[in-house]
């Protein structure tokens, strides 16, 4: 009897731990929580990725919901350009263009950074020639804030050189606004910056 109780005791175990697996294989926020965190010690292991500049600036007003001016030891003005992220569409030549929610995502860039020291690290530049960067400010990235108040959208053609842990905070904050209807994924016909500018050039 004892060992037949054993043996039962031992298939529930075994049932049980089949189950958990299953659940969190199946389950995509695991999942992707698992690839992240391989990619990223995958990257510690590897050969470092160095930004091209780092360093400290003063964000001196916000352009758009991703673009920024700056100004540095070096430079008094500069405009960059939030790496990784794409915000709605606001022409500065013809504001009845602008896409909706762009002054708001603008705004939003502005009341989380204007005039404040930032860290920004240079990790690219985009086709029109201007700095890509990362800004982080008292600890938060606020290319990732960005995204996830549902103000700008992920956009990988600017994320090829931004390291793995900033680019999945990125990608996560994307997928946790529209999951919550945020911003631009609460409307009910979004077109995608990067197409918004092909029809409207």
């Amino acid at each position: 009897m004892f060992r037949r109780m054993r043996k039962v005791l031992i298939g529930l175990l075994l049932l049980g731990a089949a189950g958990t697996c299953y659940y969190f294989l199946h389950n995509p926020t695991y999942r992707r929580g698992l690839v992240q965190t391989a990619e990223e010690v995958k990257e510690d292991l590897g050969p470092e990725k160095k930004s091209v500049w780092n360093g400290t600036a003063v964000v001196t007003d916000a352009l758009e919901g991703d673009l920024l001016t700056v100004k540095t030891e070096q430079f008094p003005k500069v405009t960059v350009h939030l790496a990784g992220i794409d915000a709605p569409v606001l022409p500065a030549d013809r504001p009845a263009k602008a896409q909706p929610l762009a002054e708001e995502s603008r705004q939003y860039l502005a009341q989380l950074a204007k005039d404040k020291a930032v860290d920004m690290a240079i990790v690219g530049t985009d086709i029109q020639k201007r700095p890509l960067v990362l800004i982080t400010l008292d600890g938060s990235l606020l290319n990732a804030k960005m995204v996830e108040a549902g103000l700008a959208e992920m956009f990988t053609e600017t994320a090829t050189n931004i390291p793995a842990k900033p680019k999945h905070a990125i990608a996560n904050a994307e997928t946790n606004a529209r999951q919550h209807h945020l911003g631009i994924w609460g409307l009910t016909n979004y077109v995608r910056p990067s197409e918004y500018r092909i029809r409207y050039r």
